[in-house]
């Protein structure tokens, strides 16, 4: 291997990196309005100017590649409320049946009052799509796994198995990507109206079986594609 073959794996190695991303999220981002169109009302008073899910960006999607998530915050049903709210811990508090607004998004059911939740999306808006079964938790929310559909609203919480002890507790909880999904949004879990929704929660994603691949810039280029000329002609030089 030549000098600068060696430069060149080297940097396209360095470019390879773990695919991780990290977002806010604030108590107001209501999952039901993930991809829809602007004006689209939901909810009793939310809106997807005022209430959108947050879109998790950063994170190439390939169905059957596992997420990972490291979360910490606290979000109320309320403005500045505490109530009902276990501080520092997005799991969330008592359980709840999110209500299932339909229109192609299905909510699920057993899942952590204003805990953190998410949902996978294709490029599609979901509006007048079939609405999928929603999920049930009611049978534990400690999983090792899930494996939600697309259009699917799902649990998330701190991504622990443990519930409620904190960020380092239990194992991380793995996520499988449905095939087609191209998008992933994030929300909190309430059952109406979460334009008076306070706080927030930090969120970092990881794919557990991925790498992103940065993409060199032309100036990069050039400079690799003038070393290979330079290389040439000095391996010539040396052979005449």
């Amino acid at each position: 291997m030549t000098r600068v073959t060696r430069l060149i794996a080297a940097v396209c190695l360095s470019a390879s990196l773990p695919a991780v991303a990290a977002t806010i999220v604030p108590g107001n981002a209501n999952p039901n309005l993930a991809g829809r169109a602007a004006g689209y009302l939901c909810c009793f008073g939310d809106s997807v100017a005022t209430e959108p899910a947050t879109l998790l960006s950063g994170v190439p999607f390939v169905g059957g590649n596992r997420l990972t998530f490291s979360v910490t915050g606290t979000v109320s049903n309320g403005p500045g409320q505490t109530t009902g709210v276990i501080p520092g811990i997005p799991d969330g508090s008592s359980l709840i049946n999110m209500t299932n607004y339909g229109d192609g998004i299905s909510a699920p059911s057993g899942v952590g009052f204003n805990s953190l939740v998410g949902v996978f999306l294709d490029a599609s808006n979901p509006t007048g799509m079939t609405t999928p079964a929603e999920l049930d938790f009611s049978g534990g929310l400690g999983f090792t796994n899930l494996s939600p559909e697309l259009r699917q609203i799902f649990f998330i919480g701190d991504g622990r198995t443990t519930l409620n002890a904190g960020p380092s507790a239990g194992s991380a909880q793995e996520f499988f990507v449905p095939t087609g999904a191209t998008r992933l949004f994030l929300g909190t879990a309430d059952g109406f109206g979460w334009f008076n929704n306070s706080g927030d929660f930090n969120v970092t994603a990881s794919v557990v079986n991925g790498t992103t691949v940065i993409p060199l810039p032309p100036s990069a280029l050039l400079l690799l594609a003038g070393l290979g000329v330079f290389g040439l002609s000095a391996r010539r030089r040396r052979s005449a």
